[in-house]
């Protein structure tokens, strides 16, 4: 991991050197993957596969790909590469903060909400339609709510017509609900499932407080 990841990937997020940063911590990488895949040999089998074959359709991370770009095909020996993603996956980082949405993190613009395009919000109201009308009783269901409506969000946080301090914004929303479709996609119950949907329902809901259809 010293010699094939960390020239790239700080191990934990280092405020003191973001502007170092050109691929996301190695604590991010986990969090992202670690709730959808929490089985080790499963965890193992995406990782490697997304390492193995970059693709913004199978990235977990969308925020990170916008931010630093798809990572680059790297032909690694598969053991070795086996090897890094079950350490990564075993390794202990405590306490550290996750990324969370406080709703206090989210501002407006000088007053105003933010402006995003037709199709933005078109996307926004079809998560929030789905959310709100899901009816179903197997667990296979709820996973795959929870991945229709990830794939929507991804669309819209790989928009190359967001930058700036808009992006900033629509990055600080979908970090925040990030885990709960990760969950919901790997919910092994009903009880949990209705949890994760009841938390997305809420967040959701709070969407047009700060953002709104361009004119």
């Amino acid at each position: 991991m010293q010699e094939k990841c960390f020239l790239c990937h700080f191990e934990m997020p280092d405020p003191s050197r973001r502007d170092q940063m050109i691929a996301p911590p190695f604590l991010r990488v986990q969090e992202h993957y670690k709730p959808t895949y929490p089985k080790k040999d499963d965890f193992i089998v995406a990782v490697m596969d997304i390492i193995n074959n970059p693709s913004v359709d199978k990235t977990l991370m969308p925020g990170a790909v916008k931010k630093f770009n798809l990572m680059p095909k790297i032909v690694y020996d598969q053991d070795e590469l086996r090897l890094i993603v079950e350490t990564l996956y075993d390794m202990d980082y405590g306490d550290s903060p996750k990324m969370r949405m406080n709703k206090l993190d989210l501002t407006l613009n000088n007053g105003e909400k933010w402006k995003l395009s037709k199709k933005s919000i078109g996307q926004i109201n079809e998560i929030v339609a789905n959310l709100n009308s899901f009816k179903a009783t197997t667990i296979s269901d709820y996973n795959k709510l929870g991945k229709d409506i990830f794939d929507e969000a991804k669309m819209i946080m790989l928009d190359e017509s967001y930058t700036g301090e808009l992006w900033e914004q629509i990055h600080v929303f979908f970090s925040g609900v990030e885990d709960n479709m990760h969950s919901l996609i790997s919910a092994k119950s009903i009880d949990k499932a209705d949890d994760e949907l009841t938390i997305l329902k809420a967040k959701f809901d709070q969407f047009h407080d700060y953002f709104e259809q361009e004119k």
